[in-house]
């Protein structure tokens, strides 16, 4: 007996269904395999002419090389970098929107600002640490100080007359000036900037004493002899400055602080697409062309994979919780 047309159209359509699974469960992992598809967005969340921007850029542009598409750099600056931070936090984790990290936006913001909405340990996922640079300790050429021992004498002669710029309020000049205080027990007189280039433009001309910054931003300053470097807060001399002491050797072997930055995205990221993003990373930080860049900032490469990025996340949030709290440090 002939099977009926039901019957012979219902068979063709199981046929036709089991040929076509095997490619509907594939779909999924072909569609992440062809990551990236278009451009992709890197957020700065700070002006164009900064450490962060430098940095965000040179990552960028070799990024697009690697990956194959464009990566369109968005400089987005406000309240201390959180308010573009906080928007890639809310982005869809699909890999097309990122951001460049540091110390404020992703370790400090949330412990000074009750404002900012996020917490960087659980709402990012963090790609891979880029690179870093030590905090220098810079004096004002009026200031009759040749070291930090000058200093600190000096503000326990005269407890809070010794005026130090800060760069933010909850920036890394601030923490870093905070741990020296915490560590040498002296008191000061915090006089908060907006930013590197007026905190530093008052210490040149004697307004105030004192000042951390990012070693990129002071280096020329302080060779031009416009500034008076004191003390590197890292682990090692700088090269551009070789004659000037790290903390440890001026007496002051607790501050050490470093601005670093990292690359992040919305938490939830496809592994695959983090996993390409970190060795693309990985490999462009190698370049020595690249080292080359950096280091003509003072700054060092860090590379290192997803999991170690997350977990010096997690130690800076509670280094600086610590700090913050004896400090007494908020943003009115």
């Amino acid at each position: 007996m002939r099977p009926s047309l039901s019957n012979r159209r219902s068979a063709m359509a199981r046929l036709l269904a089991a040929a076509l699974a095997p490619a509907s469960m594939l779909a999924p992992a072909l569609a992440q395999a062809a990551w990236p598809v278009r451009p992709i967005t890197l957020v700065i969340p700070f002006p164009p002419g900064g450490q962060t921007d430098v940095v965000g850029r040179l990552v960028g542009e070799r990024l697009s090389q690697r990956l194959g598409q464009p990566v369109v750099v968005e400089n987005r600056p406000g309240v201390n970098g959180s308010l573009a931070s906080e928007a890639v936090a809310r982005a869809r984790a699909d890999g097309y929107t990122l951001v460049i990290g540091g110390p404020g936006t992703h370790a400090i913001n949330q412990l000074v600002n009750s404002n900012v909405k996020y917490d960087a340990r659980r709402d990012f996922t963090h790609i891979v640490m880029l690179g870093r640079v030590p905090m220098l300790l810079l004096a004002s050429p009026r200031l009759k100080v040749a070291s930090v021992a000058d200093v600190v004498a000096l503000a326990r002669a005269s407890p809070g007359t010794v005026n130090v710029a800060l760069t933010g309020i909850g920036s890394s000049s601030h923490v870093t000036t905070e741990l020296l205080r915490q560590a040498a027990g002296v008191s000061f007189n915090n006089v908060p900037y907006k930013g590197d280039v007026p905190a530093m433009t008052d210490v040149m001309g004697g307004q105030a004493d004192l000042l951390f910054v990012p070693a990129t931003s002071a280096v020329g300053f302080a060779q031009a002899g416009k500034l008076r470097a004191l003390a590197v807060a890292g682990e090692r001399r700088l090269a551009a400055l070789p004659d000037v002491p790290t903390m440890a050797e001026a007496g002051q072997p607790q501050v050490v602080n470093y601005s670093w930055t990292s690359l992040a995205g919305p938490p939830g990221m496809p592994a695959d697409v983090v996993e390409r993003l970190n060795q693309a990373c990985q490999s462009l930080l190698a370049e020595p062309e690249v080292v080359a860049r950096l280091a003509a900032m003072s700054n060092e490469p860090t590379p290192g994979t997803p999991a170690q990025a997350a977990s010096f996340i997690a130690a800076e949030v509670a280094r600086w919780s610590e700090v913050v709290r004896k400090g007494n440090i908020q943003v009115q």
